[in-house]
């Protein structure tokens, strides 16, 4: 069972040699990788040309000038040629064993279409920061509370692509920060009683500053509510509440807080966000809100 990975790349050159080895080296390799490299000028060229030479036809790489990661994704998406097909961000880390444990899965079970499995966040140094809060038994409802799924661990049939997107491609290019959460979405709706969950550790995931996770963190809150709504899904409290209690720890900018608020009001109704508001302006823990133009009821 052939297997194809699709990696985006633009300056990751620091990690995408970490990233293309744990791919196509060794035993347990992908069949296909290619990387859509948006003309980085940090040394990832170099890189790409020597696992080129040593992997001469598995690896396809294209420097072009993209439109966005989700353009960049379709584009590699578009030439896949595996029976199974995934994606692994240049700065990710597959597992020892995983494309292995995917092989076994998929030929033991012909009607399954998508699988993922467990992960674990690591630094920029590769330091092990805990798991990522993945869960076996996730259904299409529980997306509501947040993604409980590792981009880099999931994988899925070739053949089941074209259902699950229009002739452009299965992603949407209009977003920035939550493309993969929107697919997930609509496989999880298309494809029940089709997904599977390995329960041994599929994929390293790392934080740095650089990364979009961290870098774009209200655009992951707005993005990751719009799609929920889009998709028959009511976006919870916790929602922006999640945000809200990031910026009081200091672990994402206030100036972000408006557009978390404003994408919540729109998804949830004003009676909703009229609550929000409430209990933002009566907690002392958010006082970094408070005196925000845009966070209180009476800037609506």
């Amino acid at each position: 069972m052939r297997i194809s990975l699709v990696m985006p790349s633009f300056n990751q050159g620091r990690y995408i040699g970490t990233a293309l080895a744990s791919a196509l080296d060794g035993p347990d390799a992908a069949d296909e990788v290619i990387v859509l490299d948006n003309l980085s000028s940090d040394g990832t060229a170099d890189v790409l040309a020597g696992f080129a030479v040593r992997h001469p036809g598995r690896l396809t790489v294209l420097r072009a000038k993209d439109g966005g990661q989700g353009n960049a994704l379709n584009r590699g998406f578009g030439m896949v040629t595996g029976d199974l097909a995934g994606w692994l961000n240049a700065d990710d880390v597959l597992a020892g064993g995983a494309l292995a444990r995917m092989r076994s899965l998929f030929a033991a079970r012909p009607d399954l279409v998508l699988a993922h499995g467990q992960a674990r966040w690591i630094d920029a140094e590769g330091r092990d920061l805990g798991p990522y809060p993945t869960r076996p038994d996730g259904l299409l409802h529980d997306f509501r509370e947040g993604c409980f799924v590792c981009q880099p661990t999931l994988l899925l049939r070739r053949a089941a692509l074209p259902a699950l997107g229009p002739p452009a491609g299965i992603f949407d290019e209009t977003l920035e920060t939550a493309m993969d959460l929107d697919l997930w979405l609509r496989a999880w709706k298309r494809y029940p009683g089709k997904i599977d969950f390995l329960p041994e550790v599929q994929a390293l995931q790392r934080r740095h500053g650089a990364a979009k996770t961290d870098r774009l963190r209200a655009s992951v809150f707005v993005e990751s509510m719009k799609v929920l709504h889009r998709n028959g899904l009511n976006v919870p409290e916790r929602w922006p509440l999640s945000y809200a209690e990031e910026v009081a720890a200091g672990t994402a900018p206030a100036k972000g807080w408006p557009a978390v608020r404003a994408a919540y009001g729109d998804v949830a109704g004003p009676e909703a966000l009229a609550i929000l508001d409430a209990r933002i302006a009566s907690d002392p823990g958010f006082a970094v809100l408070h005196s925000h133009p845009s966070s209180s009821s009476r800037a609506r």
